[in-house]
């Protein structure tokens, strides 16, 4: 057996066991599950098929249970009241779906991610465990982006082998939001000796590069764009001159590969050659348009675009599988409003523009903590990144979107009880 997998083996069970006596322990363990995630590694034939992530997010919902005290917080957010309206209607929507069966995937997904949810906020209580638990994930990055350097050949980077990341695009967009949220943890003051971040940022960065994905070099300059207009004036001018420094650093990196990509487009046409992953998106969200105005008020279910893909997209456009030719949706937006009509559409996108919203008011607040401010504007500056390259993947069952709703939440939550706590000293 790989020394990899032995490794693996000893940390889960050790973890497994401090899990049940500081919760904390098992969200970091999660994390480490997931950007280990042994069935996409060559060394995870060697382990039982586990569902590794579920073992340890029961044992950290048992945990929480026995030592947390807050058990109800979570609830008075109203982000939470949107994500289990959103839930409730998911669930409302099965006498209406085109395939019981993806639906019933998403809503059991869906019920997953809100225990998740859940156990973020209950037990991220702290500034400390905040800047620990991104820490972590930049490191799951960072491990990700390495092991890349060392065993991809060339070309886009595409097998990462993480949960439901099945594709170079989808991975940018859980990179964005890491890399973004490590930078404002750099540029804050909440690391001592932080310049060692510099390390796996570097890896997690060169990472989004090596994915090769034209919507995700789009969406970081959306992002940075965002980060400079909407930052509070004491904060504008560093940031440019890390920016500035951000930009020079990716011209030594696979600038070619991403420059390479973005001509791809006009190359194909001057050769008379579509390039159908590309120029076929609009053709999609055309299809889907007319998917959505067919059930705009609640739509028709999960994957409704490549189910009904043979009925509304030419031929050509199409992919052949075991099912037949079908077309899967490359457009976030399109695929909430396709899959769950008016009503789902409008309580997913409340929730992340309340959190956009939050994210903004609390960092630009000179009342509050600087760092997590600085915290807390790089995560709303992470869904900002999710939410753009989003108009050029389907992010919609990425775990990362429910992360960063969460993240933002408990950012605001240690903001407001560290005010609190100011105020009555």
């Amino acid at each position: 057996m790989p020394i990899t997998a032995i490794g693996f083996v000893l940390v889960f069970m050790v973890g497994s066991l401090f899990t049940l006596k500081k919760p904390l322990a098992g969200i970091l363990l999660y994390f480490f599950c997931f950007y280990m995630h042994p069935p996409g590694k060559y060394w995870g034939s060697f382990l039982p098929e586990i569902r590794w992530t579920l073992i340890v997010a029961v044992l950290t919902l048992i945990s929480v249970f026995i030592h947390e005290k807050n058990k109800g917080d979570w609830l008075k957010f109203k982000e939470t009241k949107l994500l289990i309206a959103f839930l409730v209607f998911v669930g409302l929507q099965f006498p209406f779906v085109l395939s019981t069966g993806w639906h019933q995937v998403y809503f059991i997904l869906l019920v997953k991610l809100l225990i998740l949810y859940f156990l973020l906020i209950t037990i991220i209580n702290t500034k400390e465990k905040l800047v620990m638990v991104i820490i972590a994930n930049l490191i799951g990055c960072a491990y990700i982006g390495f092991t890349a350097l060392q065993t991809h050949a060339g070309g886009r980077f595409e097998r990462a082998g993480l949960p439901s990341i099945n594709d170079s695009n989808l991975l940018a967009i859980h990179v964005i939001p890491i890399v973004v949220a490590g930078a404002f943890l750099f540029l804050s003051g909440a690391v001592k000796k932080k310049y060692w971040l510099l390390i796996p940022l570097a890896f997690a960065g060169n990472l989004i590069i090596m994915s090769g994905s034209r919507g995700a070099i789009g969406a970081l300059a959306v992002t940075g764009l965002f980060l400079i207009l909407f930052s509070a004036k004491e904060f504008r001018g560093r940031l440019i001159k890390w920016g500035a420094v951000v930009v020079i650093a990716l011209t030594f990196v696979s600038i070619d590969l991403i420059v390479q990509r973005i001509a791809s487009i006009t190359e194909a046409e001057s050769a008379e050659e579509v390039d159908i992953s590309a120029q076929s998106r609009m053709v999609i969200i055309n299809a889907q348009i007319e998917m959505f105005n067919e059930n705009m008020l609640i739509g028709n279910g999960h994957r409704t675009t490549l189910l009904l893909s043979p009925v509304y997209i030419d031929q050509k456009y199409l992919t052949n599988t075991a099912a037949g030719a079908l077309r899967g949706s490359h457009n976030l937006t399109m695929t909430m409003l396709a899959d769950h009509g008016i009503i789902g559409g409008t309580l997913f996108f409340l929730i992340i523009l309340s959190v956009i919203k939050t994210g903004l008011s609390v960092s630009r607040n000179k009342e509050h903590d600087r760092d997590l401010r600085l915290i807390m504007f790089g995560l709303t500056g992470g869904m900002i990144g999710v939410m753009a390259a989003s108009q050029f993947a389907n992010s919609k069952v990425l775990e990362i979107t429910i992360w960063i709703i969460a993240l933002i939440i408990v950012a605001q939550n240690v903001t407001m009880k560290r005010q609190l706590s100011g105020l009555k000293k």
